[in-house]
């Protein structure tokens, strides 16, 4: 029998309608009545415990791992994300680094603690470290983006050009295939060539790839979850739970580009029945039928991405029993240039996740992390939309090394009290030494003055972490983004700015939209696919 319960020992409940609801099959089963949660408060299990992003920036020994794991442990924490990030000698990905993940998973075993898989060397997911460029060049050297230069003569070097626009009055007219023999003909050009993503460090001195590329997901799958498989064998989706994916994307550096990949042109064109190309210019200028041209352009651009990366890593967690978490580029909204919309990822993820930096508390920026309500509700609304439990928010990174424990605890409260309902510290580094310390501080380690005290507010937000996945949120109000009608309107090199559409503060009016009334949000192609079964009535 369901039930209703609520108690003033848990004020932030008061803030939820709380009804017993069975959780998705990846996440523990939610108490069945107030008895059952009542039972389970005082020492939640290892679920619902945090679990911070257990930093390896340094040589790797099992020695190091034990000591650290004890010490996590001790300070109240229910697993760690294992992260590689700079600084770090140990080599990604090879024998010795799978056998010192496999070292972690049986310590974590022996101290009740889960082991999380992050996917990748640092961030953004899907290069595995350059292990995918290396292995599949076409990955990252088909060009990634589409530039113009206008010209009133077609140049010499007119075969250099991936696509050429001759303007006629309004028309535009693709004259691709007989450019060459039209050298010298006056006129008005537009000439579109390929443009690549820069070469870096970072990327093991490839660039990244294009997520968009069909085959590339699979491949990094096969280079790195497959790798984790081999060693952890039965614990796959056991003391293992799931991967971390870190800020995937398809964006593209060059803010005056549009984000191209080899065979846009053929999916538009069997999405929408029409040519992109003519009608490229719609993408830069307001002529011909640029709102719906951009916005079908981003439709496709989204499904794309849905299906040949978000898509494959949900059903590779699917087939194994692993939950699929980690955060997209969700704070950039209502800008496109990452991700299309948030919320259509997010659906796509057995737990969803989010990334809430710094310690400065900011309703208005549209790059504000703590105090953007509409990320928080987006995640938490998506999540209650596919009927899962779960909700993650990596939290406090790049806070400074002056946080404190009320800190901790006030920013904290917010994002719980608005969804979240497991605590993703970052970072529990390895090591500090060096430019190290200055990598997005706090550090969840001896290296800070609070860390024996710790424990206690571990247990607050496990306590928490219990109670609100012991129910569902029942929302009167729909509240739906403005997503789409952004996707008409921005032009592709346009910046993210208070450029008098009021871009600024929208984050706060979204979030608040429903005057108090409990209410959830919504992206409107989504919404027939993805609601509560309810009818909608607008209002």
């Amino acid at each position: 029998m369901k039930r209703t319960f609520r108690s003033a020992i848990w004020p932030l409940l008061g803030l939820l309608t709380v009804a017993c609801a069975a959780p998705d099959g990846r996440n523990l089963p939610a108490a069945e009545d107030f008895e059952s949660l009542s039972a389970q408060f005082a020492a939640p299990s290892k679920e619902y415990g945090s679990a911070p992003l257990f930093v390896w920036n340094k040589v790797v020994t099992p020695e190091r791992i034990d000591e650290a794991m004890a010490d996590l442990k001790d300070k109240g924490f229910g697993g760690v994300f294992v992260h590689p990030r700079p600084g770090m000698v140990t080599q990604y990905l090879d024998d010795n680094w799978f056998s010192l993940f496999r070292h972690t998973m049986e310590k974590g075993r022996e101290l009740d603690m889960n082991v999380w898989i992050y996917d990748e060397n640092s961030y953004p997911s899907g290069f595995a470290g350059g292990h995918v460029n290396e292995a599949m060049p076409e990955s990252y050297d088909e060009g990634v983006a589409l530039k113009y230069l206008r010209a009133g003569v077609l140049p010499d070097t007119v075969d250099r050009f991936f696509c050429c626009l001759r303007r006629e009055g309004d028309a535009f007219i693709d004259i691709t295939a007989e450019a060459v023999s039209r050298r010298g003909e006056k006129g008005d050009y537009y000439l579109f060539y390929k443009a690549y993503n820069p070469t870096s460090p970072w990327y093991s001195g490839f660039s990244y790839v294009d997520l968009m590329h069909e085959g590339v997901a699979d491949k990094f799958i096969e280079l790195t979850l497959d790798g984790y498989k081999k060693v952890v064998g039965e614990e796959f989706g056991g003391t293992v739970p799931g991967w971390f994916t870190d800020e995937p994307q398809i964006v593209v550096t060059d803010r005056e580009s549009i984000r191209w990949t080899p065979d846009l042109f053929d999916a538009f064109r069997a999405r929408w029945g029409y040519d992109l190309e003519p009608n490229l210019v719609s993408l830069w200028e307001e002529v011909g039928p640029w709102r719906q041209v951009r916005h079908n352009y981003r439709d496709v651009l989204m499904n794309l991405f849905l299906d040949r990366y978000i898509k494959v890593c949900h059903d590779y967690c699917e087939r194994n029993n692993l939950v699929f978490t980690g955060h997209f580029w969700e704070h950039g909204w209502p800008d496109m240039g990452h991700n299309p919309d948030n919320m259509a990822m997010y659906a796509w993820q057995q737990m969803p996740g989010i990334d809430l930096l710094y310690n400065k508390f900011d309703v208005e920026s549209p790059n504000a992390h703590f105090g953007n309500v509409r990320s928080v509700k987006e995640v938490n609304s998506t999540a209650n939309q596919m009927g899962r439990v779960r909700k993650l928010s990596e939290s406090y990174g790049g806070g400074g090394w002056d946080m404190t424990l009320r800190d901790f605890k006030r920013q904290g409260d917010w994002e719980y009290a608005l969804g979240v309902n497991f605590m993703n510290q970052h970072i529990a580094p390895l090591s500090i030494a060096g430019a190290r310390k200055y990598d997005y501080p706090p550090a969840f380690t001896p290296h800070s003055p609070w860390w024996e005290y710790y424990r206690e507010l571990n247990l607050h937000f496990a306590r928490l972490s219990l109670a609100l996945s012991s129910g569902g949120q029942y929302n009167d109000v729909l509240v739906l983004e403005p997503t789409t009608s952004i996707h008409l309107q921005r032009a592709a090199p346009e910046p993210l700015a208070d450029d008098g559409r009021g871009v600024p503060g929208l984050h706060h009016r979204i979030g608040t939209a429903s005057g108090g009334v409990r209410s959830g949000v919504g992206e409107h192609p989504a919404q027939p696919r993805f609601g509560q079964g309810r009818p909608l009535r607008r209002g």
